[in-house]
């Protein structure tokens, strides 16, 4: 049986191709909105039922763009956040300086293979809101689908201890 190592190498990798589905879900966000945008009728819904009230509509107009811009801007927070706040700083304190640093330079890459995993659970989250407010403006649906938004943010809290026990494991070797 082979064995698997995690290595700097295979997790670079894995990182890379996390921040390209990352990138394409961006796009993707952006592309639909710009193909949808002229299809919807005059009056649109701006916002899903919350809370048991009425749909929130409005005059077509730009404002329909706040989801792809909200997508796009929480990527780019999100991440800056994280990478340069929280992960740099946390690798570079003098708990982590007793680590070798081919070890830290692992962890690091570990840390931002769960940021960018963790981004495409909240990049498709924005897509399904995006989607819900097409799917109503056009009547074809009454509300977001609750059975796939709360199973995208079970996945989500389950990443979590699954990267603790990674991270767990790959210390005590």
């Amino acid at each position: 049986m082979r064995k698997l190592r995690l290595t700097a190498g295979a997790l670079k990798k894995s990182v890379v191709f996390l921040k390209c589905a990352n990138w394409l879900l961006v796009a993707i966000g952006w592309v639909a909105a710009l193909y949808v945008y002229p299809r919807l009728p005059q009056k649109i819904a701006l916002w899903i039922i919350v809370c048991g009230r009425d749909v929130f509509r409005v005059k077509k107009s730009f404002l329909f763009f706040l989801y792809p811009l909200a997508q796009t801007l929480f990527f780019f927070g999100f991440s800056f956040l994280v990478q340069r706040l929280y992960l740099n700083k946390k690798y570079s304190t003098e708990k982590s300086a007793s680590l070798d640093g081919e070890k830290r330079e692992r962890l690091l890459e570990l840390g931002r293979e769960f940021l960018w995993l963790a981004l495409i659970f909240f990049n498709l989250i924005f897509i399904h809101l995006q989607t819900s407010v097409v799917l109503l403006s056009q009547g074809l649906g009454t509300q977001i689908n609750p059975s796939y938004f709360y199973s995208i943010f079970g996945i989500l809290l389950m990443l979590i201890p699954y990267y603790k026990v990674r991270r767990k494991l790959f210390l005590k070797k």
